[in-house]
């Protein structure tokens, strides 16, 4: 049988462990982000933030950032852009 002491910090162990599964799943959710293309989770350090749309991560590397950018991106100004000796 166990004692009250062991009890009890068998009871203080399990309420810190749950204390830090509260707090990391706001850290890791904080860390992580999802991309707007393809869906994957990853850090928001291996997605780039899209400009123009609010709160839209795309991975930097590959296809994503190369389907999102035409959807989103502002027409140039008239006389600016490719060609325009401006």
């Amino acid at each position: 049988m166990l004692t009250q002491d062991e009890l009890g910090k068998i009871r203080e162990e399990n309420e810190a462990e749950d204390t830090w599964r509260k707090y990391s799943r706001h850290i890791v959710a904080d860390l992580l982000e999802g991309c707007a293309i393809c869906g994957a989770l990853r850090e928001r350090e291996h997605l780039a933030r899209c400009r123009w749309c609010e709160d839209v991560y795309f991975c930097k590397q590959g296809v994503c950032a190369q389907q999102h950018r035409p959807k989103c991106t502002p027409p140039w100004p008239s006389g600016r852009g490719k060609g325009s000796d401006k």
